[in-house]
């Protein structure tokens, strides 16, 4: 009782500052970790991009050649998150995290929490360690710089977060070197395909397979460069279903959903570096691949698709940073039916400067295409701003 009793009091008078750390001594000296920010977003579009919301995956079609300008508020992406370290025993290490931000359901001026992280990781010395729960998909080794919350989702970059159980064992070569592998048994969230009423990737037999292997390599700046080779496998199956949306016969096929990707995190100086990720897959649009596009049921086949990112990083001082990149996903057109997204790619430049230790503001403009097959492709020019507020 006691320990609820202080975790009520952590949570209810952490304050924008650094992240709020206690020890509870009587509790087998856990530590707890309060941290996360407050941010508010605009931004500005040429034209409609879906979900029409405060993000942007790709741009929808013109309506009779006349674009469809879009202006957005939004402070959904304030984060609130908490770490659980210890009781810590011999070599092993434990550590417990759950993270929130507010795009649950909800309308514009009334958003609803939802969980973004959740796991519990015990680790050894020996560089062994075991993570369960909800975590960043296994084969993600560099994530993009970017304003834009949808983090290049149907642009380029594959992976968000996924239930999953993950074995990690580091293996040290030198001071200078070292190999990070990692595989897990990850939950095949797919859709409803057969409109049975079951997520066809549960309906799977099997949960899908993850892996990374990454090389760190210390060169000549002072980050590390990494380098990475990762994909995944799983199956989403559908069932036999009348025009009742009954089920008339079980497990009557299946689609696989695959990826093979080569990610690389190369500092070039002290204040320049290059990272990037290029990918080829199948089925993988509840992995932002294919341009939100797995299985055309018209077709009966899987979604072929490839394509990566790539981003320039400049850090001249610890206030200052600016990202310029390019991302494309192209899936393809042999897989398509006419009017389906054959491609979509995107430009993008942005800032962030720490008015603060604690106040960041950041600004973006990015130029989206669309393509759609046999029909006109779209384009807008997006324009977001932000101001975060972190402890």
């Amino acid at each position: 009782m006691r320990f609820l009793t202080v975790l009520a009091l952590v949570l209810c008078l952490a304050v924008p500052a650094l992240a709020l750390e206690v020890t509870l001594k009587d509790a087998g000296d856990l530590r707890l970790q309060i941290y996360g920010y407050v941010r508010a977003d605009m931004s500005y579009e040429t034209q409609a991009t879906a979900p029409k919301a405060d993000f942007a995956f790709f741009v929808l079609p013109e309506a009779a050649g006349e674009e469809d300008a879009q202006f957005h508020v939004g402070a959904r992406e304030s984060r609130l998150g908490l770490n659980i370290f210890g009781p810590d025993v011999g070599a092993w290490k434990t550590m417990g995290k759950i993270e929130t931000d507010f795009y649950g359901s909800g309308n514009p001026n009334s958003y609803s929490p939802r969980i973004r992280l959740a796991f519990v990781d015990v680790a050894h010395s020996s560089g062994f360690a075991l993570r369960a729960g909800q975590d960043w998909e296994t084969f993600i080794e560099v994530i993009p710089r970017i304003v834009n919350f949808a983090y290049l989702a149907d642009a380029g970059a594959l992976g968000l977060r996924r239930p999953q159980a993950r074995l990690t064992q580091e293996l040290k070569i030198s001071d200078a070197t070292k190999i990070v592998a990692r595989v897990a048994a990850a939950q095949t969230v797919g859709e409803d395909l057969d409109g049975g009423g079951t997520d066809d990737g549960a309906d799977a037999e099997f949960p899908t397979a993850q892996f990374n292997v990454a090389l760190h390599q210390k060169l000549w700046a002072e980050k590390p460069a990494r380098l990475a080779v990762s994909g995944h496998f799983g199956q989403e199956t559908v069932d036999a279903v009348d025009s009742n949306k009954v089920v008339t016969a079980n497990d009557s096929a299946d689609y696989d959903t695959w990826s093979i990707q080569g990610s690389v995190f190369l500092p070039l100086t002290k204040c320049l570096g290059l990272q990037g990720n290029i990918w080829q897959g199948a089925n993988l649009d509840t992995y932002y691949g294919g341009v939100g596009q797995g299985v055309n049921t018209a077709l009966g086949t899987e979604i072929e698709a490839a394509g990566g990112w790539a981003q320039l990083l400049y850090d001249p001082n610890d206030k200052l940073s600016i990202g310029l990149g390019y991302s494309v996903d192209d899936p393809d057109d042999e897989d398509l039916s006419p009017g389906m997204r054959s491609k979509n790619e995107m430009y993008l430049v942005n800032v962030a400067y720490k008015l603060t230790p604690a106040v960041t503001a950041m600004a973006e403009y990015a130029r989206m295409t669309t393509d759609y097959l046999e029909k006109p492709d779209a384009s807008s020019d997006r324009v977001q701003v932000a101001m975060k507020y972190s402890f």
